[in-house]
């Protein structure tokens, strides 16, 4: 593992900004949820998950085609062509996108946000300035720039955190808080264009591998669509059936259960491009241990998460939120945090189908799966409120998960470490038996039951020889130098 030692700590950096991220999160949970009505709150997840719909479509998934082209590429005249050209449709399908927010601007203003005109009409500039951000920050990943990634992302976080709090505290309701977003969208655009001008200059595209780069990306527009339908469509369905007050119940446990999938989003982040690269040199014995560890590693941290974060679900909600939204939806949280649990292995597995170029096949995973979570929760929902429409993520990510694994590993076989897996699991439900007789509800108990828990998980783990003292001085020495040099 010596000689993966950069791109280990190239992943290391983008991590440790995403428990950051994370961090800015919790910070603005609290400030939406005690100042802002439940029904509002619930409308503000509309608008985030609204948001995270339109860059999907809009975008024809052609960040993916960045990411896998452009990752090994080093002629300054080819970047430009590649970026541009894809800079150029991603414009254009962005601007349509928005334009036919605008369109329906008052309908959409009826319908979410109390006939509120103002918050309507910003939502059209919010999506167009979300679309073009996410392929723009994915250019600093194509490149493995993780420390400009890293700032990047956080500068993102923590400019919305401070202005969306500015305006709601303010009191200008959901109106601030999109107005915010808006500006900070604005602020991230910017910072964007100016380094990659200084890094690439500027060039008019002549679109040479247009065809091929639409070609590679579209298929995957349906699997991003089905992915949101299993991932967010939920909150639209639970507003129909139980009104705009039950997403304000049902978000905060959602958000908190997927705060597992962090674990996964650095590896996620650079895989493509460090998998790629490998790739296209015809590096196999590279790819299979990256591939190997990159799943070890990541299951032994989310898998103990995972239980810890289920047991605590109930007080954290109590602390971030209010007793009232705590008390409706902490059962939300232990359902999709093992559906995160699954999305993030999955994110690991479906590598292999994008190297090997069968991106089709995502789609199709996700096309079923997608038609199993509206499905069910058109019948759960009604019958178990909240907790059905967490039960059916749950199901529809295990089936995304054991599809996608199954098909992978025929395309390319790499060492899963089934004993690994069963030892963390175990010393994963003894430290929750222990969390849960202790039921700690302050906050300094939480996270002294949580260091005491992942003491314990690792000092279980060292016993049963899942983690070896070597693992851990080998990854402490790696990350005592983690900010002297990562790009």
């Amino acid at each position: 593992m010596e000689k993966h030692t950069l791109t280990i700590q190239r992943i290391g950096l983008v991590a440790i900004s995403n428990i950051l991220i994370a961090f800015s999160s919790f910070l603005l949970l609290p400030i939406l949820t005690k100042t802002l009505p439940v029904e509002e709150y619930g409308s503000w997840s509309l608008v985030i998950a609204t948001i995270s719909l339109v860059p999907m479509l809009a975008g024809l998934s052609l960040r993916t085609a960045l990411l896998r082209f452009l990752a090994a590429e080093k002629e300054k005249l080819e970047i430009q062509e590649v970026f541009y050209s894809l800079l150029f449709v991603v414009l254009v399908t962005s601007s349509i996108a928005s334009g036919l927010f605008l369109v329906f601007a008052r309908l959409i203003a009826a319908s979410f946000f109390e006939n509120d005109l103002t918050t309507a009409l910003m939502l059209p500039l919010s999506i167009f300035f979300a679309c073009v951000n996410i392929f723009l920050i994915d250019y600093f990943r194509a490149f493995q720039q993780a420390r400009r990634y890293s700032v990047l992302t956080l500068l993102q976080a923590y400019v919305n955190v401070a202005l969306i709090a500015f305006f709601v505290l303010l009191g200008y309701g959901i109106q601030g808080a999109v107005l915010g977003l808006l500006l900070q969208q604005l602020f991230v655009f910017f910072v964007c264009i100016y380094l990659i001008f200084t890094q690439i200059g500027i060039a008019i595209p002549k679109f040479v591998h247009i065809k091929e780069h639409i070609a590679f990306s579209l298929p995957l527009v349906p699997g991003d669509l089905s992915t949101w339908i299993t991932s967010s469509s939920d909150r639209y369905l639970v507003g129909v059936f139980l009104g705009v007050a039950a997403v304000g119940y049902y978000s905060p446990g959602y958000s908190l259960g997927t705060t597992i999938s962090l674990i996964s989003s650095a590896l996620v982040v650079m895989l493509p491009s460090i998998l790629a690269k490998h790739y296209d040199a015809d590096n196999i014995g590279d790819v299979r241990t990256i591939m190997k560890y990159s799943l070890k590693y990541y299951a032994g941290i989310a898998i103990p998460s995972t239980f810890a974060l289920s047991v605590l679900s109930k007080p954290l909600l109590t602390i971030l939120t209010t007793p009232q939204i705590a008390a409706n939806g902490y059962l939300v949280t232990p359902f999709v945090a093992f559906g995160a649990l699954l999305l993030g292995a999955y994110q690991l597995f479906v590598q292999v189908v994008t190297l090997k170029k069968r991106t089709a096949a995502i789609g199709s995973v996700w096309i079923v799966c997608a038609a199993l979570n509206f499905g069910a929760n058109l019948v759960l929902i009604p019958l178990f409120g909240i907790v059905g429409a967490a039960l059916t993520t749950l199901l529809a990510f295990l089936l995304a998960f054991v599809l996608t694994t199954v098909y992978s590993l025929r395309q390319f076989k790499f060492d899963v470490n089934g004993g690994f897996l069963l030892k963390s699991v175990c010393a994963s439900i003894a430290i929750s038996v222990g969390l849960f007789l202790w039921s700690p509800s302050a906050l300094l108990n939480i996270l002294v039951s949580i260091a005491l828990a992942a003491a314990i998980y690792l000092g279980i783990m060292l016993v049963l020889r899942g983690f070896t003292i070597q693992e851990i001085k080998f990854f402490y020495d790696i990350f005592k130098g983690l900010f002297i040099k990562t790009d």
